[in-house]
């Protein structure tokens, strides 16, 4: 009978990836062969590398691992679609990933093709790693829906004629109401826990569990693009008392005076292409750097990781995620919203990316898969408008450096009380 229920568990998994793969596949099918092969900015990967590198992680570790008589596509791959395993094989830079125009795309996707019906193989495997080992690769191929949609709008933006991804959807009037702050209000000192403690998948990096004690604080609505527009004509990117050291040298260096993705002070560049900025959506695209700077000109704070996650307990597991198809943040100054704290964008936090206490990696070559990344980086929370419900919850710890600016970042901010 436990045997039987293991098959059934991988069984599941299996059908889950496959559906999986098919949205990533989906993302993409309308681009341009052109739009897939080009690489904009360092820290921007081509769409077919991703294509590729998630059917290598597929295949590298758990085809090529599990299944005896399984052959390789191409042991070439190995450099190419190996994003960052040193423990591997040597690998292609990510800011070179743009330089090889072979693999061809249509190699590429009779590489998924063949991943894909390969995967059936693994139906038959009795190892007690497996499952966890495929919530990982489908869990990694959700995070990379997420980064195709991110360099999919920084290669359009790119273009001179700005080209739309997907046109615009009319989105709900209970969306759009704004008559109720999205906030939380602690008003006593709580003791809770951080961290995974269910039975379902999480990252190693997200455990094991503590217990931590919060102040009363509130945890305000997103910042919008009217509040940030307030921010800019105040001449706040040009005031160096708001900015950390580092913040300072960063904009002046690259010339930053607003979010990322602003043509100016009334239109911006979405996934729907160009259009007027709507000054009740959250503001976006704005890094570490300048999240800090507004939180000091309203006098207040970036909330904790530990608040955040905090507020995600109590909150609704509910909002805009991939599966809502607006591919756009949006106002949550809704009924629908009002204590909903998940999607959107994510949440910039105080928070240094470090391990918790005690914690323990992945092992083999998947313990360079967060572990490796826990220095000079920040945590953010909560998901985005781009993140695949399941794949969010609220001890989930996505991390960038302070610099970075192309995912999809919001901001609230933390008074205490």
């Amino acid at each position: 009978m436990e045997d039987f229920l293991k098959k059934e568990k991988i069984h599941d998994l299996l059908l889950n990836i496959k559906v999986s793969r098919n949205q990533t596949n989906k993302l993409v099918e309308k681009l341009e062969i052109d739009d897939q092969v080009i690489q904009t900015a360092n820290y921007v990967s081509p769409i077919k590398w991703h294509l590729g590198h998630t059917s290598w992680f597929f295949e590298k570790f758990a085809l090529a691992k599990y299944c005896k008589n399984y052959k390789l596509f191409s042991k070439g791959y190995d450099f190419i679609f190996n994003s960052y395993y040193e423990t591997v094989s040597h690998f292609n830079l990510r800011e070179k990933r743009g330089t090889l125009s072979r693999p061809s795309l249509s190699e590429v996707n009779r590489y998924r093709s063949y991943v894909d019906k390969n995967l059936d193989l693994l139906f038959d495997v009795h190892d007690v790693n497996l499952e966890n080992l495929l919530n990982i690769a489908l869990n990694h191929e959700q995070q990379h829906q997420e980064l195709i949609l991110m360099d999919i709008k920084h290669i359009l933006f790119s273009n001179r004629d700005k080209p739309i991804f997907v046109k615009k959807k009319k989105i709900p009037d209970c969306y759009l109401k704004k008559n109720k702050k999205n906030e939380f209000t602690v008003d006593t000192s709580v003791e809770t826990k951080y961290g995974y403690d269910g039975s379902q998948f999480s990252f190693d990096n997200e455990r094991p569990t503590s217990n931590i004690k919060l102040t009363p604080f509130i945890l305000t609505d997103f910042v919008t693009n009217e509040d940030w527009m307030e921010f800019i004509e105040d001449e706040a990117y040009s005031r160096p008392e708001l900015w950390l050291s580092d913040g300072w040298k960063f904009i002046n260096k690259n010339k930053i005076n607003k979010p990322m993705y602003w043509i100016d002070n009334n239109f911006l560049f979405s996934l729907n292409g160009v259009e007027r900025i709507n000054m009740n959506s959250p503001v976006s695209h704005i890094s570490f750097y300048e999240a800090m700077a507004f939180a000091r000109y309203k006098r207040k704070r970036l909330p904790s990781e530990f608040e955040l996650e905090y507020v995600l307990k109590m909150s609704k597991k509910s909002g805009n995620f991939l599966e809502n198809n607006f591919f756009k943040e949006h106002s949550y100054n809704s009924e629908k919203f009002f204590d909903n704290f998940y999607g959107n964008l994510w949440v910039w936090s105080s928070s240094p990316y470090l391990p918790y206490k005690n914690y323990d990696s992945y092992k083999d070559s998947l313990s360079e898969y967060n572990g490796k990344f826990m220095c000079n980086q920040l945590v953010l929370k909560g998901g985005s408008f781009a993140s695949p419900k399941s794949h969010i919850r609220a001890s989930y710890r996505n991390f960038y450096y302070p610099e970075d600016r192309w995912q999809f970042s919001g901001l609230r901010l933390a008074e205490d009380i």
